[in-house]
C-alpha cells in the first residue's frame, strides 16, 4: 500500500470517528494497560492528519485528548482513595507504588504537575495521590495542567510534522519498498530502548518495604 493511500485512509477514520479515538486512546494510555494503547503515537497522527485539513481541527483534538487524560487522572486518584492499596497488590505493583509515594511527599505538588506527563509514573502518582487523601481541590488543578500539556506537545508536535506531508509522500514514491523496511527497522530499535529504558527504570526503584 502507497503512503499517499494510507494517509488517505487513516484521515477518514480520524475525520468520522477522530474525537473518540483521542479520547479513549489518551485515556486508557494512562491505567495501568496503557501499553495497549500508544495515546501518545495517536494524538500526534491526529496533529499530523489535521495539518491542512479543514475537516481535522487541532483544536478539538487537543480538547478531547485532554479531557480523556484528565479523566483518567481523577479516576486513578478517587480509586486510590477508595481502594486503599488494593490495586497496588493485585497488579503486584508495590515498587512503583513506594517509588510513587515518595516522590509524592518529597516534592508535593511540583512532582503531581510533571510525573503526570511521564508515562510510567502518572498513574500511580495519581492512585498513591488519592491513598494519601491529597487535596482533591489541588490534584484536579495539577492534573489538568499536565494533561493539557501532555497533550498539547504530543499533538502540536504531529502538526509541525504534517508541514513536511508532501515531501515525505514525494521521498517514499521515490525510495519505495526501501522506505517501509526502513520504517520497520526505525520502530523495532525504538522499541528495544523504550523496554531497555523501562529495566533501567525498575533497577532504580527505591527498595525500602514500608509502602
Amino acid at each position: 500500500m502507497e503512503l499517499i493511500n494510507l494517509l488517505n485512509i487513516t484521515s477518514t477514520i480520524f475525520e468520522r470517528w477522530g474525537i473518540l479515538i483521542i479520547f479513549f486512546g489518551s485515556l486508557i494510555e494512562i491505567t495501568p494497560f496503557g501499553w495497549a494503547i500508544p495515546g501518545g503515537v495517536i494524538l500526534a497522527v491526529a496533529g499530523f492528519l489535521s495539518n491542512n485539513n479543514q475537516n481535522l481541527s487541532i483544536i478539538p483534538i487537543i480538547i478531547a485528548g485532554t479531557f480523556g487524560a484528565w479523566i483518567a487522572l481523577i479516576l486513578a486518584y478517587i480509586f486510590g482513595l477508595k481502594s486503599g492499596m488494593w490495586l497496588v497488590k493485585k497488579l503486584h505493583q508495590e515498587n512503583n507504588a513506594r517509588f510513587a509515594k515518595s516522590l509524592l511527599q518529597k516534592n508535593g505538588g511540583v512532582i503531581l504537575t510533571t510525573s503526570m506527563l511521564a508515562n510510567l509514573t502518572r498513574f500511580w502518582i495519581s492512585y498513591i495521590a488519592g491513598v494519601e487523601k491529597y487535596s482533591f481541590l489541588k490534584f484536579n488543578i495539577y492534573a489538568f495542567l499536565a494533561s493539557l500539556s501532555w497533550v498539547s506537545v504530543m499533538t502540536l508536535l504531529g502538526f509541525f510534522a504534517g508541514y513536511e506531508k508532501e515531501n515525505l509522500i514525494n521521498i517514499t514514491k521515490s525510495i519505495g519498498i526501501i522506505t517501509w523496511i526502513l520504517l520497520l527497522i526505525a520502530i523495532f530499535v525504538i522499541y528495544k530502548a523504550i523496554k531497555k529504558e523501562y529495566k533501567h527504570f525498575k533497577k532504580d526503584l527505591p527498595h525500602d518495604e514500608n509502602i
